[in-house]
């Protein structure tokens, strides 16, 4: 045999077992790909209950949807009208304020004032009863004197205000004067 026939038959054989070769990696190619196949409808039957529950879920859910953008319309109206309404409270407290410390301002002069009047008032009255003592000023005053505090209380009794209302006269009992109004 000469050389070209042995490269020929060599040749035949490395193709039939090229072809052989093929044949089998098909085999085994088509049996992997039976398997996926398989594999993928099981999961595609699982997954359709699923997938129809959520449509219904989305067909559930487009009508509310469609009302959401209305409700967050007049949601933002009613904060905005909220926000303003919490100006005009904050405004009004800032008058308050104004105005508790005006009233503050003038509770202090006032009560600066009557001070000075009971005081002078004090003194003008020791003075008249047989002198000023200093005892006695700094009783009315708010102070006490140690020696005579407990003879001067002993002496002095208690003194009421009576508050007498417009309309009334002294002693008169003001559920008579509130009577006597309303006739």
């Amino acid at each position: 045999m000469d050389f070209l026939n042995v490269a020929l038959v060599v040749l035949v054989l490395i193709g039939v077992w090229a072809v052989v070769e093929v044949a089998l990696t098909m085999r085994s190619a088509r049996k992997s790909i039976d398997k996926l196949t398989t594999s993928a409808n099981e999961v595609i039957e699982q997954a359709q209950p699923i997938v129809a529950k959520l449509d219904g879920m989305v067909d559930e859910l487009e009508p509310a949807a469609k009302e959401a953008v209305p409700l967050l319309k007049k949601a933002e109206v009613s904060l905005d009208t909220a926000n303003v309404s919490l100006e005009r409270v904050n405004g009004i407290l800032e008058d308050v304020s104004s105005v508790s410390g005006t009233a503050s301002t003038v509770t202090g002069a006032v009560n600066r004032a009557a001070e000075t009047a009971v005081s002078g008032v004090a003194s003008v009255v020791s003075r008249l009863k047989g002198g000023a003592s200093s005892e006695r000023v700094a009783r009315l005053e708010g102070g006490e004197a140690p020696e005579r505090a407990e003879k001067d209380e002993e002496q002095v009794p208690p003194r009421y205000v009576e508050y007498v209302s417009v309309g009334t006269q002294a002693g008169e009992p003001a559920d008579a004067a509130g009577d006597a109004e309303e006739q």
